[in-house]
């Protein structure tokens, strides 16, 4: 067995080396989308006195950390020695961790909505290039980010997970075929999702294309919003829409004496109306279920089982489909779980970075544009074969590449490993990256 290293020599002078080596693709994918000019003709910063950073630097270290998966502010102390970062972003060298955290704490409700709508304004642009132009699937959900210490506007609410402790109860969504986001609104532990909820969705419908029209519009809600103060304006201003429906005694007798039909093997569909308490008319329903030997025990304790059979969630709807395409179109909404799972693994939202609620915002904004610019990256720079990559596959298979960037003869050289099994993909996102059209 041949022997390893066993005696050798190190030194500290190396100035060029990285572990990021990957993000010059996502870097070349900014710079040829302008995003750089954009933010700085489009945003009114906050105020920020910095001799070494500008306002738009600050935002694109912040998004540079956040696409690289570094994690807490803290740890953006790691990118201080990296020797591509700092170039490529045109900076004397990464800002301090204290330096990203004052930056944050310059915003207030002014300037993050300046930020959002800046936001919507690359939204609308970047819809179009999606495809995104005569229908679309809105996504809406909530969440809950645990905070460990006295952040500003916390409160003890509903907290499967850490019983008693103070959170946020942000809501978000997304829309369903681009798999943009569309917007968030960070509140207080305590507050209910139905609480300002129907604002909220007049707020992301209203940032749609306006060549969607609201009957080719559909709303994807989970049992939050089963509330007729929200779904019936919906229904009115000609919204489609389904949403689980909340468990009643009466309810659940009307799913029991529903007359099913087969459309799959071991699924049941049936449809059928029914008048919620003080909704005053009937509306539709749609209900799966299965036989329960082919549940499992754990899925039978969360779903309702009677004699042989388990049911799923009943879902109430206003769609000219049949029940189990109503079951397949809302099935597909786990997309926006996966998202929200994503966004508090692989993009960190649950580490709150201060104690101040306008930063915290803030903060949660940016990531909502890491997130977007990662999505519009996959689909319009990476091959078909790879595009169903997450951001967490990207990092491992692209961005997380050992490099040295060094300059020789007036060029900038990227040296790259030998052994890097991905070269052919590698050099063609980069040659796609520079047919990105720009925004501005």
């Amino acid at each position: 067995m041949p022997k390893g290293l066993r005696k050798f020599n190190f030194s500290f002078n190396a100035k060029g080396l990285t572990r990021y080596g990957g993000i010059l693709l996502f870097q070349r994918f900014c710079k040829f989308l302008a995003l750089r000019r954009f933010l700085q003709r489009s945003m009114n910063w906050p105020r920020y006195d910095h001799l070494k950073f500008q306002p738009v630097d600050m935002f694109l270290a912040h998004l540079y950390a956040i696409i690289a998966g570094i994690g807490r502010i803290e740890n953006t102390q790691t990118l201080a020695h990296n020797g591509l970062l700092p170039p490529l972003l045109g900076l004397p060298n990464f800002p301090h961790r204290k330096t990203l955290r004052d930056f944050l704490h310059r915003f207030d409700k002014k300037s993050l909505e300046n930020l959002q709508a800046v936001h919507d304004k690359l939204r609308a642009e970047l819809f179009g290039r999606m495809g995104l132009l005569y229908s679309a699937i809105i996504d809406c959900d909530t969440t809950v980010l645990t905070v460990f210490g006295n952040q500003e506007s916390t409160e003890v609410g509903y907290n499967r997970k850490y019983r008693g402790k103070r959170s946020y109860a942000p809501i978000l969504s997304s829309e369903g075929k681009t798999g943009l986001s569309l917007g968030m609104e960070l509140r207080a532990g305590n507050v209910a999702a139905s609480t300002g909820a129907l604002i909220f969705l007049r707020q992301m419908l209203g940032k749609l294309p306006s060549s969607i029209a609201a009957s080719r519009t559909r709303l994807r809600l989970d049992g939050a919003f089963y509330d007729k103060d929200i779904l019936l304006p919906l229904e009115r201003d000609g919204y489609g829409y389904v949403s689980v429906a909340t468990m009643t005694g009466p309810l659940i007798k009307a799913m029991v004496a529903a007359k099913y039909h087969e459309f799959a093997q071991g699924w049941e569909a049936a449809e059928f109306t029914y008048t919620p308490w003080k909704w005053n008319e009937e509306h539709r329903f749609a209900v799966v279920r299965r036989p329960s030997v082919l549940e499992s025990d754990k899925l039978k304790e969360s779903l309702f089982t009677l004699k042989k059979h388990t049911y799923h969630r009943a879902l109430v709807h206003n769609l000219a489909l049949e029940p189990e395409s109503v079951w397949r179109s809302y099935t597909d909404r786990a997309n926006q779980e996966l998202l929200i799972r994503e966004f508090k693994d692989s993009f960190f939202m649950a580490k709150i970075p201060t104690r101040s609620f306008w930063a915290n915002a803030a903060y949660m904004e940016m990531i909502l544009w890491a997130y977007d610019l990662a999505v519009v990256f996959q689909m319009l720079c990476l091959p078909p074969e790879v595009q169903q990559w997450n951001i967490a596959t990207l990092r491992r298979e692209l961005w997380w590449l050992p490099a040295e960037w060094v300059r020789t003869d007036n060029r900038n050289w990227i040296r790259l490993p030998r052994r890097y099994p991905n070269q052919k993909l590698f050099e063609k996102i980069f040659k796609a990256a520079g047919k990105i059209k720009p925004l501005i």
